[in-house]
């Protein structure tokens, strides 16, 4: 390797990581001073003192003359470049390269250095002073609680940073973690990282077999099995767990001093963690479960990402409920169990032979096989009667509540209907496991919850953190069923699509948490987490009907694939929206030929197709998609005449229709006329669905792109003949809306009022 091969920038950014041992905490200023045996000079670096001395090399404190600066010089030992290590040395200086980002420690370049013994690689790195490690700072600073997390997220977006760039650290710990004198703390020593993606792949360091690397109190469960396979980014996640549980008690969560390494593994593997809950009573409750998650021994159980972690500190901060949830004891019993198989077999072999040994001495067999039968009878009764409560629900559920979702804001009406099946099933569960199908009708009602509490496909008004919790206990609920004790295949079909579903409501909860959001970085990382969710329920769908043949999945391919089209459209990606959008065509025309008895269900999904991809179109396009789509959501409308939701869809598509006709100078007349019809029914919605978000939403933005189309047509008296029509009918909903406390109305006809009088 050459200088020339990582070129220098003395410019450059903040890079990402550094290396072994960037701390100067283990040898103060005084001593850094030249030693026998050390270089005057590396390159153009002149050597001040030894920083220190790790695995691999020497990390030297050096002076750069142009830009002046100090920094951290490391390099392989003399006569210590083996193959292996050159590889590792290559690697590392790759993995430098790749990230960006504050909280990481700067590479400003990587060479090579011609010693006495020969070629010796070297690489340039940030020079950090006044460090500690993050423990110490917290420490020596008595940091509170909220001000640990508050410096801990930043570590964690570091590390997610790191993750995205394809990058595990693999050895995160408090010495790794260091805080510069201005409090930003700064991640060191990717050394032993190990690349996740191909470019990297040829000088990936495949760890020997049997060799734990990193230190061991930091390490995951699966990092002691030392496979390099076995580990990936959750296995940092662990580490970050065991940082944040140091930073918050004073204490790690094992006692490990003193013990073989053997012995050491096994409690990291099989030892439940002690609560922090138990070292301090302050450290009870959500920032205990956070971190307890994040320490979880199954990495299915963990946090998924580092991102994941910080945005559950962030809730618990801004006193949100978090997503994490305390252990169970059906789970700890598990654990127990799986631990002590043995024992727990005996103990259950031991106990049925007590019980059978006391019928037989005591009553005999003949009153055991009448008192069996009694029983046998009981439970029939239960069962029988459990039935029919079930059914009652699913009545409710599948009969009144299709009613109600089809008015105008009914969300409130839905939750108490919701609320009222949830304590019947509540009810039948009383003293006793609930069966698969109870679980299966808790989760229906669950996700029905969140919708109710979301504002998506026209639906629904409340709180967002209802919704949340409903599709986190839907979550777990699905999680505990077990599919292969199910003889009812109708039953496993629910169950399945069910689970597609709740990927849905957890991407339309992202969106909706992007829109409510003032903040444009958190609102675009909603947005990101939005789109994962699509994609993958894209992926989900597309599975599972090559596995079933259930249309279902062709369904969710459909619906996941405009998901994917409206956030790269929120994110001003508008081939990729449009790209998204066209390919959601193959799927819904699939179901108008294979699902037919659904015949206005997929016409639907066709004119709706048709105005998303129409909105990422040239006008003369849009125009034809339009045509199509308004012919088919008016032959929808009348199939649906009660559902006052489906004359939204019409008004919409005839909004961008005007739009396409106006601006292509296609046909005003037809504009005019098409802008007055969707002003029309957007108004009636406004007037039957006053509360729900997307109504009042629809109507501020349609109102507004109105205006603007048609004065800049040359039209301002269209405009203001539509406006003021709408503003005169809806006055008593905006009045009324101030009398019960909501001026929401009266903002948005204000706002409409103020943009025609400024467009006159």
């Amino acid at each position: 390797m050459s200088d020339k091969d990582i070129p220098t920038d003395p410019d450059a950014k903040t890079l990402d990581v550094t290396a072994d041992i960037i701390q100067k905490k283990s040898v103060p200023e005084a001593s850094m001073i030249p030693v026998s045996g050390m270089p005057s000079e590396i390159g153009r670096y002149k050597i001040i003192g030894v920083i220190g001395q790790g695995g691999m090399g020497y990390v030297y404190e050096a002076m750069q003359e142009a830009p002046r600066r100090r920094v951290a010089l490391k390099v392989i030992k003399a006569g210590g470049a083996s193959e292996m290590a050159l590889r590792r040395f290559q690697f590392e200086t790759q993995v430098l390269a790749k990230l960006q980002h504050p909280n990481i420690a700067q590479i400003y370049e990587a060479g090579t250095w011609e010693s006495p013994d020969g070629e010796v690689p070297f690489f340039a790195m940030e020079y950090i002073s006044g460090t500690k490690t993050i423990v110490e700072y917290a420490k020596s600073r008595e940091l509170s609680a909220k001000d640990i997390l508050q410096l801990f997220n930043k570590v964690c977006d570091a590390v997610h940073h790191g993750h995205q760039k394809g990058i595990i650290h693999r050895d995160l710990k408090p010495d790794n973690i260091l805080v510069d004198s201005m409090g930003v703390p700064k991640i060191i020593d990717f050394g032993v990282a190990r690349a996740t993606d191909a470019d990297l792949a040829v000088t990936t360091m495949q760890t020997t077999m049997g060799q734990l690397v990193g230190t061991l109190q930091y390490m995951s469960p699966e990092q002691c099995d030392a496979d390099p396979n076995q580990i990936d980014t959750r296995s940092d996640v662990y580490a970050l767990g065991v940082v944040l549980f140091q930073l918050l008690s004073g204490k790690l969560p094992y006692n490990l001093r003193k013990q073989a390494i053997h012995e050491a593994v096994r409690v990291i593997q099989e030892e439940r963690p002690v609560s922090m809950g138990t070292i301090s009573g302050s450290l009870k409750g959500d920032v205990d479960t956070i971190t307890l998650k994040a320490i979880e021994k199954d990495r299915e159980r963990r946090y998924q990402s580092a991102a994941e972690l910080a945005n559950d500190i962030n809730r618990f901060l801004n006193n949100e409920p978090i997503i994490a949830r305390p252990i169970s004891i059906t789970y700890q019993l598990r654990m127990f169990t799986k631990k002590y198989k043995r024992t727990c077999a005996a103990t259950l072999l031991l106990s049925i032979s007590i019980v059978l040994g006391a019928i037989g001495t005591s009553w005999g067999m003949v009153e055991a096989k009448r008192g069996w039968a009694e029983a046998d009878r009981q439970l029939e009764r239960v069962q029988e009667k459990n039935a029919a409560l079930g059914q009652s629900v699913t009545s409710l559920l599948s009969g009144v509540k299709d009613v109600v979702m089809e008015l105008g804001d009914s969300a409130e009406a839905q939750r108490a209907l919701l609320d009222l099946a949830r304590d019947n099933i509540d009810a039948i569960q009383e003293d006793q496991p609930p069966s698969p199908s109870e679980q299966a009708d808790l989760v229906a009602i669950l996700l029905h919850n969140a919708i109710s509490n979301m504002s998506i496909s026209a639906v629904g008004y409340g709180n967002l953190n209802e919704a949340e919790k409903s599709l986190i206990e839907a979550g777990e609920t699905l999680d505990s069923i077990d599919i292969s004790l199910i003889e009812d295949e109708r039953l496993i079909r629910m169950i399945e699509r069910m689970k597609l579903d709740r990927h849905k409501y957890l991407a339309e909860l992202a969106n909706s948490r992007a829109y409510e959001s003032t903040d444009e970085k958190v609102s675009n990382n909603y947005l990101k987490q939005a789109l994962d969710f699509w994609n993958l329920r894209s992926k989900l769908g597309r599975a599972y009907h090559e596995k079933t043949n259930d249309w279902k999945g062709k369904q969710v391919e459909w619906s996941s694939k405009l998901g994917i089209g409206n956030m790269q459209l929120a994110r001003n990606n508008h081939d990729l929206a449009k790209e998204a959008y066209t390919s959601a065509l193959e799927p819904i025309e699939f179901l108008v030929m294979e699902v037919p008895d659904q015949k206005t269900r997929w016409q639907r999904g066709i004119a709706i197709t048709c105005y998303s991809i129409a909105r990422v179109s040239e006008p003369k396009d849009a125009i034809l998609l339009l045509d199509r789509g308004i012919k088919l959501a008016r032959t929808v409308m009348k199939a649906e005449s009660s559902n006052v939701r489906r004359p939204r869809d019409l008004a919409l598509m005839l909004s961008l229709r005007g739009k396409s006709h106006i601006e292509s100078g296609n046909d005003i007349d037809a504009g005019v006329k098409d802008f007055k019809e969707a002003a029309s029914m957007l108004t009636r919605r406004a007037l039957e669905s006053p509360r729900e978000a997307v109504t009042q939403q629809d109507f501020q933005e349609q109102f507004n792109t109105i205006v603007l189309v048609l004065h800049e047509a040359g039209q301002p008296q269209e405009a203001y003949e539509i406006c003021t029509d709408a503003i005169d009918q809806l006055e008593c909903i905006a009045s009324a809306g101030s009398l019960t406390g909501s001026d929401t109305w009266l903002e948005i006809l204000d706002g409409l009022r103020l943009t025609i009088e400024y467009r006159k």
